[in-house]
């Protein structure tokens, strides 16, 4: 597969957003500390434009790779790490925003929520920089959304094919 030559979304257009949605994160949360919680590998670009747009006192961790692996019936999720966190990083009692890069069949993010849940937070949200709603299998919408996407392969900011891509400052596709 190839970079295709259209672009999806500019490096203008997503640092407007991007400020968008953090302004929309400061409002909801106004006033409380909030833990913020990206998911890698493919957020940690977002994320990091996203927590300096957030004006509020936060912590910010990290959980590894999350994926789903689909056979004839079933989808496991598969986390590359089991779910732990630095002994810093606070979820019980907090509000946690969960940070994705992309949101599609909600799978893996529906079971990371509930896993995440088990912690206790005293609130858990979503934000993802890019939807795929036609795609959901389960029910499950995100709190903040950067862009809602076709289904094709998107990649750049932090999203990748085959490991490349990632530091695209733009959002393409691949062909």
């Amino acid at each position: 597969m190839k970079l295709s030559r259209e672009i999806l979304r500019s490096e203008a257009e997503i640092a407007e957003r991007v400020q968008q949605i953090g302004r929309e994160i400061t409002e909801t949360y106004a006033g409380q500390e909030i833990s913020v919680l990206g998911v890698l590998k493919g957020a940690f670009v977002f994320l990091a434009d996203l927590t300096r747009q957030i004006r509020l006192p936060m912590e910010v961790g990290f959980v590894e790779s999350v994926a789903s692996r689909r056979s004839d019936s079933l989808t496991e999720i598969v986390f590359s790490t089991s779910l732990r966190f630095s002994a810093s990083f606070r979820i019980e009692g907090m509000h946690l925003l969960l940070v994705e890069d992309i949101l599609d069949t909600g799978v893996t993010l529906a079971y990371l929520c509930e896993q995440i849940q088990l912690y206790g937070p005293r609130s858990l949200r979503v934000c993802t920089l890019l939807d795929k709603p036609h795609r959901r299998k389960v029910d499950f919408s995100p709190d903040f959304v950067g862009f809602k996407v076709p289904d094709r392969h998107v990649v750049g900011y932090g999203l990748d094919y085959q490991g490349k891509y990632r530091n695209l400052p733009f959002l393409s596709y691949v062909e």
